[in-house]
C-alpha cells in the first residue's frame, strides 16, 4: 500500500471517528435509558466472566451517565482529529487510542459484538463495528516498506478481512438465522424509527424476502466465504474484494440501515464503512513493467543541456605588412605569429 493510499484511509476513518463522536452527542445518550438499555442488550449471551464486567460498567456509567456521556463523545471526536492530522505523536496516540477504544467498545458496549447471541449474522452488522475500527487502523499502521513489521501490518488486514467475513459465513450456520421468517422479519423490523425512505425500503425487501430463509442464509453465507477465502490469493483478490464492497454496501443500508444514524439513537454508521475501508488497505497497487514508458497522464519534463562554449581560436597576425598596403587576411598566409 502506497503512502498516499494509506493517508486518504487515515482521513477517511478519522471523519467517521468525527461522526461516531458527534452522534454520542445526541440528546438520548445523555440519558440513564441509554446506557442501560445498550448495556443491557450487549449483555445477553456473554460469557461469565465478560458478562459481569460488563454489568459493573453499565452500574458505575448509570450513575452520572451525562458526564460519562460527555467524555466518551468528546474522546471520540478528539481521536477522529488526532487521525485528521496524523503526523509526530499526535498519529501516534490516535492511532493507538482508535485500537484500544475500538476493542473495548466492541467488548463492553458491543458485547463481543453481540457474537454470543442468537440471531446475530452479517445482515445484523456482524462481527461488530467497534472491532473493525481497530483492524482497520492496525492495518494503516505508518512502517517502512519492505520490512517485517510492513508484512505484519499487511497480513493483520488480510487475516482481518478474512475472519470478517468467513465467520460471518459460519454464523449462518445458526438455525435460527435460516428459519423461514427470520432474515425477513429483521429487515422489517428495521424499519422502526427510520426516515419514510429507509423504512419504505426495509418493509419492501423485508416482505419480498419472507419465508425465504434458508435460501438468504445459504446464498449469503457462499458469497462470505468466497469473499473472505478469494482474497487470500493476489490473482483473484481484485474480484474478492470488489465482491466484498457491494455486499457490505447493500448489507449497510438494507440490513443495518446505516447504523440507524437517523433515529437519534445510532452511534456509528454501522459496519459497511468499514469493510469498505479495509478492501481499500487490501486492493493490489498497480505495477508498471521495466522499461515501459510513462502513462500519458503523467507530465513529463525535458531538461535543456547546457551548451558548452567553443575553445576561442588563436589570432593569426601577419608577420609583415607592405608600405601602403591594408592588413587583411589571406588565404594562404605565409609566416604567422600566434598571440
Amino acid at each position: 500500500m502506497t503512502e498516499r493510499r494509506r493517508r486518504r484511509v487515515e482521513i477517511a476513518l478519522g471523519l467517521i471517528w468525527v461522526i461516531d463522536g458527534a452522534l454520542q452527542y445526541q440528546p438520548y445518550m445523555f440519558s440513564k435509558e441509554f446506557f442501560a438499555g445498550l448495556l443491557g442488550m450487549a449483555n445477553m449471551g456473554l460469557p461469565g466472566l465478560l458478562s459481569r464486567a460488563d454489568y459493573n460498567v453499565s452500574t458505575l456509567l448509570a450513575t452520572h451517565p451525562a458526564a460519562w456521556n460527555a467524555v466518551f463523545a468528546t474522546l471520540q471526536v478528539a481521536i477522529g482529529a488526532g487521525l485528521l492530522w496524523g503526523r509526530g505523536r499526535v498519529g501516534v496516540v490516535a492511532r493507538s487510542l482508535s485500537v484500544l477504544w475500538g476493542i473495548g467498545v466492541w467488548l463492553i458496549g458491543e458485547g463481543a459484538g453481540a457474537l454470543f447471541m442468537g440471531g446475530t449474522s452479517l445482515l445484523t452488522g456482524a462481527p461488530g463495528a467497534a472491532l473493525l475500527y481497530s483492524v482497520v487502523t492496525v492495518s494503516i499502521w505508518p512502517v517502512k516498506p519492505g520490512t517485517a513489521r510492513a508484512r505484519a501490518v499487511q497480513m493483520s488486514g488480510l487475516g482481518g478481512w478474512v475472519l470478517a467475513w468467513t465467520g460471518g459465513a459460519l454464523l449462518e450456520l445458526q438455525a435460527v438465522n435460516h428459519a423461514t421468517g427470520v432474515p425477513g422479519a429483521q429487515i422489517r423490523n428495521g424499519a422502526a424509527g427510520e426516515p419514510w425512505v429507509f423504512a419504505a425500503l426495509d418493509r419492501l425487501v423485508g416482505q419480498a424476502l419472507a419465508g425465504s430463509g434458508a435460501v438468504i442464509a445459504a446464498g449469503l453465507g457462499l458469497v462470505a466465504v468466497g469473499v473472505g477465502i478469494g482474497a487470500i490469493w493476489r490473482a483473484s483478490r481484485p474480484l474478492a474484494l470488489g465482491a466484498g464492497v457491494i455486499v457490505a454496501a447493500l448489507l449497510g443500508v438494507v440490513g443495518q440501515n446505516l447504523g440507524g444514524v437517523f433515529t437519534g439513537q445510532g452511534t456509528d454508521p454501522g459496519t459497511a464503512p468499514l469493510l469498505i475501508l479495509m478492501a481499500v488497505t487490501l486492493w493490489p497497487a498497480r505495477t508498471v513493467p521495466a522499461g515501459t514508458a510513462p502513462p500519458r497522464n503523467v507530465p513529463t519534463r525535458t531538461v535543456p543541456i547546457p551548451r558548452v562554449a567553443a575553445p576561442a581560436q588563436a589570432q593569426s597576425v601577419p608577420a609583415a605588412v607592405s608600405p601602403g598596403r591594408r592588413s587583411r587576411s589571406c588565404p594562404r598566409p605565409a609566416a604567422t605569429v600566434s598571440v
